[in-house]
């Protein structure tokens, strides 16, 4: 697993090299301290972080938030793990280091043949490394598909209204068309579909039933009393 903030992800009073090492001696047994080391040498490298062999007897906070993703990075590929869960890893970083990242997953994705998991609220992200989206609200899947298909058509009205709550093509004298209300309470959430209390589609059936998934098309999925006649 990637984990969002590295830097509370990482150990502070060891390095690197032995927090890389460990898990790859803990997983593998058998392995000696050389061994386990190389390893971490060679994962360093391969998430292409500069210096690989001055940086594993770095510790966490002599590292940069970028080089610290990518340590979390190479900790987490130690394994060879299928699937690969990527918890909002770019949520920390600026713009650029955030695209470098995203780069770096998409390459190893390629490289090792590997699939993941990856969690955001960020749709422009979600655009850029993902192959299909999950789109989620109050703890349901709202939709799915491929992702170029759902963000260019979403069948969804959450996710209609995520689409349209940007300034991307906006006019400086409108305001956004931003979703409308506040999150459900998860403690107390309605008996119908979650959304509805937000949702400018919605009918008196809302309120009462729980959408379930309609298939409307090959691999497109979308929970919603307001749709075409699904294709089941």
């Amino acid at each position: 697993m990637i984990f969002q903030e590295p830097i509370t992800a990482l150990d502070p009073v060891y390095t690197v090299g032995q927090q890389i090492g460990e898990t790859v001696r803990r997983r593998h047994t058998g392995c000696n301290r050389k061994a386990a080391r190389a390893r971490a040498f060679e994962l360093l490298e391969l998430v292409r972080i500069p210096s690989a062999e001055r940086r594993l007897d770095a510790n966490p906070h002599e590292l940069s938030g970028g080089l610290r993703q990518r340590a979390m990075i190479a900790m987490a590929l130690s394994c060879s793990p299928q699937p690969q869960l990527a918890d909002e890893p770019t949520t920390a970083l600026d713009a650029t280091v955030q695209v470098q990242v995203l780069i770096l997953l998409r390459r190893l994705q390629r490289e090792l043949d590997m699939w993941m998991i990856f969690v955001t609220h960020d749709l422009g992200v979600a655009a850029e490394v993902a192959d299909r989206i999950a789109v989620m609200y109050a703890g349901r899947i709202a939709e799915v598909g491929p992702v170029a298909q759902v963000l260019a058509n979403p069948l969804h009205p959450y996710t209609a209204g995520l689409l349209a709550s940007t300034v991307h093509g906006q006019r400086r004298d409108q305001d956004i068309d931003a979703i409308r209300g506040s999150p459900p309470d998860m403690r107390r959430l309605s008996p119908g579909c979650s959304f509805a209390p937000r949702c400018t589609r919605r009918t008196a059936a809302c309120r009462l039933t729980v959408p379930e998934p309609h298939f409307l098309a090959p691999g497109r999925m979308a929970a919603c009393l307001d749709l075409p006649t699904a294709t089941e």
